[in-house]
């Protein structure tokens, strides 16, 4: 039996969904809100929505699966959901400009956005993999509709029909993959499914339904991640998509998807652990070896940091793998510091562009030293984060993953991991170089009238810096929220 009083451990989740459709309806009246009200409702949603997720933590007392197995409250999805709530509240300030110089209405924007927050955080707290997959498809359908949010434009358009498409036929393999193992197990909530995969492994039917369900579900898993070879919308949808929801997808986004990944692979199939360790190695080095190769030979930044998230995503499958205590903090670690990372690096292109699209090329950087010193500091320190280079959070977030590989005997893995590193050196420093080296025929300061985009660029910087300063608070927090391990 259900206890209706459960449904109140869902108070952050059920809140920010009222303050969307709220958002949604007032977008639609008459001339809509205006952006900065727009605005202002979301983000204090937002704070709104953190202060019940840390409310319902103490409501639950301790790890607590509720509504009959569906969903689960312990430190690793407070620790996700809290992280999620601050991606998007730095998306949200990072989009006004954006708004505003598009002439988009963004009541429906903001409301989209919190929509695809609020089926994250189902996700962070999914305890069966049909609720995991409903959440996710929530989270999917609001992106579908942001990545084609200029409405006015092809690239925009494509990339959300390419997204769409390949989404959902990713979604398809996912739900079929969760079918099989619900025919072979008779359940689909994680507690149960790893308590009786054991027996069922390699036995008869059962035993193949069980491979080919657990590989169709890291198929669909490794899509949403942006891991190659499941990769091929990762390009287009990032180049194509506003650019703040392409820092969305590209942040928020990913944290959510790894935190369904890793629950899944660490809760509900620790029985099969040596299969999808070998899978997610192979996938990994794929995505570092691709990721980083392919971005060498862009000359759009998007673009370039689109194919530099599929490196990264096989960076934070390299503490994945381990399927070890350090490897998994590691990767919180690492999630956190990407997040910071990826929002200010989007949020640099952002003031650099123009009218929507313009000002995404290497060249527009030449000369930025000179124009907006502060600006092109900030974008130093996100290239050199990238890299994982001292003193930023990129740099102990990539020792530390790779420090968890060598002990978990991946050490081939970590490998690829430091020699890919090394050459994403060149991709990240080529905006360098543009920005203090390469003169620019426009001399003239560049004013930035976006104080909301600013203030979100200046947070990202200074974490960024004192992450990789002070890594020590951000470690102990992460290692109060780790999975049980088997």
């Amino acid at each position: 039996m259900i206890d209706p009083q459960e449904f109140w451990l869902l108070a952050p989740e059920i809140f920010l969904a009222v303050a969307a459709m709220l958002l949604l309806v007032a977008g639609s009246i008459g001339r809509g809100v205006r952006n900065r009200p727009a605005a202002a409702v979301a983000l204090m949603s937002l704070v709104v929505t953190a202060l019940l997720v840390l409310w319902a933590q103490g409501e639950a007392g301790g790890p607590e699966a509720f509504l009959g197995g569906m969903f689960i409250l312990d430190p690793y999805s407070i620790f996700v959901k809290l992280l999620l709530l601050i991606a998007t509240g730095l998306t949200v300030a990072i989009s006004g400009r954006f708004l505003e110089e598009g002439g988009y209405r963004p009541g429906e924007y903001y409301s989209l956005v919190l929509f695809a927050t609020t089926g994250m955080l189902f996700m962070a707290s999914g305890y069966s993999l049909l609720s995991i997959w409903i959440a996710l498809e929530l989270m999917a359908l609001s992106s579908y509709i942001l990545a084609g949010y200029f409405k006015r434009e092809g690239k925009s358009v494509e990339a959300a029909l390419k997204y769409f498409i390949l989404g959902a036929l990713s979604s398809g393999i996912l739900l079929y993959g969760i079918s099989l193992l619900y025919g072979a197990t008779g359940t689909v909530q994680i507690g149960e499914l790893a308590a009786r995969l054991p027996d069922l492994v390699g036995q008869g039917e059962a035993g193949i339904l069980i491979g080919l369900g657990w590989l169709l579900l890291a198929i669909g898993l490794f899509f949403k991640v942006a891991a190659a070879p499941f990769h091929v919308w990762t390009p287009d949808v990032y180049v194509g998509a506003p650019t703040p929801i392409t820092a969305y997808l590209a942040s928020a986004s990913k944290v959510a998807s790894f935190a369904i990944l890793i629950r899944i692979f660490y809760e509900a199939l620790p029985a099969l652990d040596a299969d999808w360790q070998l899978v997610t190695a192979l996938v990994a080095c794929l995505s570092m070896i691709w990721g980083n190769l392919a971005a060498l030979t862009q000359t759009n930044v998007k673009r370039m940091l689109a194919y530099s998230s599929i490196g990264h995503a096989g960076y934070v499958l390299i503490g994945v793998l381990c399927a070890t205590e350090d490897g998994l903090w590691a990767v919180l670690f690492y999630l956190l510091a990407y997040t910071f990372i990826t929002l200010g690096a989007f949020g640099t292109v952002i003031i650099l562009e123009q009218r929507e699209y313009a000002g995404e090329t290497y060249s527009d950087y030449a000369g930025l030293a000179r124009r907006a010193p502060a600006l092109a500091a900030a974008m130093l320190i996100f290239m050199v984060a990238l890299t994982g280079i001292p003193p930023t959070g990129g740099f102990f977030g990539k020792i530390y993953l790779f420090a968890a590989a060598v002990e978990a005997g991946w050490i081939w893995v970590a490998v690829v991991g430091v020699l890919t590193s090394a050459i994403s050196l060149f991709f990240y420093f080529g905006i360098v170089v543009q920005m203090y080296l390469k003169p620019s025929d426009d001399t003239t300061p560049k004013p930035i009238m976006a104080p909301g985009l600013v203030t979100a660029i200046t947070v990202c910087a200074v974490i960024t810096v004192l992450l990789g300063l002070f890594p020590g608070p951000v470690v102990e927090l992460a290692k109060a929220s780790l999975l049980p391990l088997p």
